[in-house]
């Protein structure tokens, strides 16, 4: 989830109906940009107005900055499949040269001092402020600052959506206690929170299981799985022998076989150079194209599409090298859903 999605989003919305109070919107995601949440909501629920009614579909997974869209839905309508994740914010810091990037969260530096506390018994204070200043240096102390704002601003915006629709005596505390847990409860962002654990932290999750909504939920689910090929990742390798040019990439391995009396000469190496100019083997870049994101309804249909090419060739070691380049990465108009329920 990241802003490129908003322009998309707010097509969808302009093209509901004018007298639109109720609204669906279903979300398989696995995060992103915590405020493209909040812009999300905040764009549905002025389009239906007050007294409009938002309903969020999970069919599978809502983690971080999606789960936060689910707080924003008057109810939750959680398949058996479905999952919400943690909303605690992950950091992610550049590394230096040559080390991989650092990616946490304010609950890992808590966690971490906890454990100096807690499970070593380290109470001295010299010794504690010690182990904060080698945290301070393998973070940076502008990064574990970066890390305390996030961490406030995962419980806010969670509060402020839960307050869009709670309005019930204690909406003052109920937003708060749900969204400081659904950023402090669990000690793995990836873990995924079931229609259970969300009813019982307090969220707004169907109690009453409609199996026909599940099915029609879920169908849209596997819909969207294959467009989106999930269950197909992305290769390179894969791209390439499965295209036209596998053929010329998996020839046979040509072998010389040179007697040992012929000697380096003039002969020789006129020969060799025929063999070098008439070998080599063009192979054709090869086109590739996936689909990163869908938003999509009856009406109208975007992805976000990756284009590009493919060069490649087979060294004489047999190694297949290659090089990918993109020629367009970018949010394109698709057929919508009904226009793929005529076509089929």
């Amino acid at each position: 989830m990241s802003t490129d999605a908003i322009p998309s989003i707010i097509e969808q919305i302009d093209a509901l109906p004018d007298d639109s109070k109720a609204l669906d919107f279903l979300i398989v995601s696995y995060g992103g940009d915590p405020m493209v949440a909040w812009r999300i909501m905040t764009l549905i629920r002025q389009r239906v107005g007050k007294g409009g009614k938002v309903g969020v579909m999970i069919p599978q997974s809502a983690y971080s900055a999606a789960a936060l869209v689910a707080f924003g839905g008057d109810e939750i309508i959680m398949h058996p499949n479905g999952h919400l994740g943690p909303v605690d914010m992950q950091i992610t810091m550049p590394g230096g040269t040559g080390q991989a990037a650092k990616t946490f969260s304010t609950e890992d530096i808590s966690a971490f001092l906890d454990f100096v506390r807690d499970s070593l018994k380290i109470t001295d204070q010299e010794h504690i402020r010690a182990l904060f200043e080698l945290t301070c240096k393998e973070v940076s102390s502008l990064g574990i600052g970066l890390t305390a704002r996030s961490s406030k601003l995962a419980v806010d915006l969670g509060e402020r959506l839960l307050a869009l629709h709670m309005k019930t005596e204690d909406a003052v505390s109920k937003p708060r206690s749900i969204a400081e847990n659904m950023s402090r409860k669990f000690q793995s962002h990836a873990y995924p929170v079931n229609r259970t654990e969300a009813l019982e932290i307090g969220l707004p999750v169907n109690k009453v299981q409609d199996k026909s909504l599940e099915k029609l939920m879920w169908d849209v689910w596997l819909d969207i799985e294959s467009e989106l090929k999930e269950r197909t990742p992305f290769d390179i390798v894969i791209e390439l022998l499965n295209s036209p040019e596998a053929a010329k990439l998996l020839s046979p391995v040509p072998q010389f076989d040179v007697p040992a009396s012929i000697t380096v000469g003039s002969h020789f190496n006129t020969t060799l150079t025929d063999i070098m100019t008439h070998a080599p083997t063009t192979v054709n870049p090869v086109d590739f194209e996936t689909t990163n994101a869908i938003v999509e309804s009856s009406r109208l249909a975007f992805g976000n599409v990756t284009k590009g090419k493919i060069l490649a060739c087979r060294t004489p070691d047999l190694v297949i090298k290659f090089n990918r380049y993109y020629t367009s990465a970018q949010w394109e108009k698709l057929p919508a859903a009904a226009k793929k329920e005529e076509k089929a």
